[in-house]
């Protein structure tokens, strides 16, 4: 599927469950979701929609949600957090608490947090656009889907940098062929991650 046949645009709230298991089903084999949410497969999956679910209307509320579709059927989603927004805020912990509750187990739940709260803390204090998730359908990959959805992050940045959080080296490569690079290596749940920025214009 070639990349000049999808179409970009706004998430619908409707289209949420379907990005939320779109999302689950490109990033199930990441390192870091392995660690954290089993090394069952179904499981996994089952446990990573659930998060999703309750993620993605949190970025849609503190920045934005684009949808690649082709055909009308969605193919790609990403995310991007508004500069100055990459943090919750305490009314908005408390809508993601069930979230975090039910996507699980107890000890789950603490490998979340911990890889979560170190991953904010490392966050930097210049304004930026946060980035992600970025997800394309696993029978979509590597058609351009998710260089387009950057495209139009990188496009519509407006002078600001970009900045984004990734486990997999593979996207560590995709990433600096877009003008992204590494400002930090930290080693999470004994897992290699990689922090990197595309400075501001």
């Amino acid at each position: 599927m070639p990349s000049n046949t999808i179409s970009l645009q706004p998430l619908p709230p409707s289209d949420i469950n379907t990005a939320a298991r779109l999302c689950a089903l490109a990033m199930a084999d990441n390192p870091l979701h392995i660690k954290v949410f089993g090394l069952r497969q179904e499981q996994r999956e089952l446990r990573l929609t659930r998060l999703f679910t309750g993620l993605l209307p949190y970025i849609g509320r503190n920045g934005e949600l684009i949808g690649a579709y082709a055909d009308g059927l969605l193919v790609g989603v990403l995310g991007r957090l508004t500069p100055g927004c990459c943090q919750p805020s305490w009314k908005d912990l408390l809508k993601l608490t069930p979230t975090l509750l039910t996507s699980n187990s107890p000890l789950g739940l603490l490998k979340t947090l911990r890889w979560l709260c170190s991953w904010a803390k490392l966050d930097p204090a210049a304004p930026h656009w946060h980035l992600g998730p970025l997800a394309v359908a696993p029978d979509s990959q590597r058609q351009g889907i998710g260089r387009s959805l950057m495209g139009h992050a990188i496009e519509g940045a407006g002078g600001v940098s970009l900045y984004l959080e990734t486990d997999k080296l593979s996207n560590v490569q995709f990433y600096q062929q877009l003008g992204f690079n590494i400002i930090a290596t930290p080693t999470l749940l004994a897992t290699p991650t990689w922090l990197m920025l595309k400075e501001k214009r």
